[in-house]
């Protein structure tokens, strides 16, 4: 219906598209969880690439800077990525996630890493066909950052975050802001960034560097 939606009231296409929805492990539905956060972007964003390749237009995907630390049950990103290079089987994938227990956080927070890493390399992937074709596409891989959401959780829960620090907040128990990371998408999916696509960029305020300081690519 989106899709139909947004071709109705832009036949003459669109200069940009911006996924950000996403639910993390601790919805304890590990379903949707796939579903939102990795078919979800990748049907929309398939659905109205013509739209964007009309105007030239360029997307941002949001993942997550967990991608990078562990965790990521690389059996089903694998599943993910062919699926939506071939059949797209989303029935067949949410079926196996039966034999995982939501419950558990750890597990939980593993699948979470799983769709954002699977989501930034299909974006890797498609890039430069869609760049030849004149549609950029990037990600932007946020840190911790202060929502309603984070603002709700448990105390064990803000303590896990507290142990993966922000080395620009460092000396204060603050997240990043909303607008830190809005500010990089604005400009990604601005004429300014023509020279960038393909590109995962950690918006964490140096998590990522810190904990993976050898690694330059």
């Amino acid at each position: 219906d989106v899709i139909d939606k947004i071709h109705e009231r832009h036949p003459e296409g669109i200069d940009g598209l911006i996924c950000v929805a996403g639910v993390a492990g601790t919805c304890g539905d590990m379903k949707l969880m796939f579903s939102l956060n990795y078919f979800g972007v990748t049907s929309l964003a398939y659905g109205i690439y013509d739209l964007l390749k009309k105007k030239g237009g360029s997307c941002v995907v949001i993942v997550s800077n967990t991608i990078s630390q562990g965790g990521v049950h690389m059996d089903l990103c694998d599943m993910l990525n062919y699926a939506c290079n071939q059949d797209r089987n989303e029935a067949r994938i949410l079926s196996i996630l039966e034999q995982y227990d939501g419950s558990n956080m750890t597990m939980a927070q593993g699948l979470y890493a799983t769709t954002k890493y699977a989501l930034a390399r299909w974006v890797r992937r498609i890039s430069a066909s869609w760049g030849a074709n004149g549609v950029r596409i990037n990600t932007v891989a946020p840190g911790n950052v202060s929502t309603p959401m984070t603002a709700t959780m448990s105390e064990n829960a803000k303590a896990a975050l507290a142990a993966l620090p922000i080395p620009i907040n460092y000396g204060t128990d603050e997240l990043m802001h909303p607008e830190d990371i809005a500010n990089v998408i604005v400009f990604l999916v601005s004429p300014l960034a023509h020279g960038i696509n393909g590109n995962v960029m950690f918006v964490d305020g140096g998590t990522d560097a810190l904990l993976n300081s050898e690694k330059v690519y």
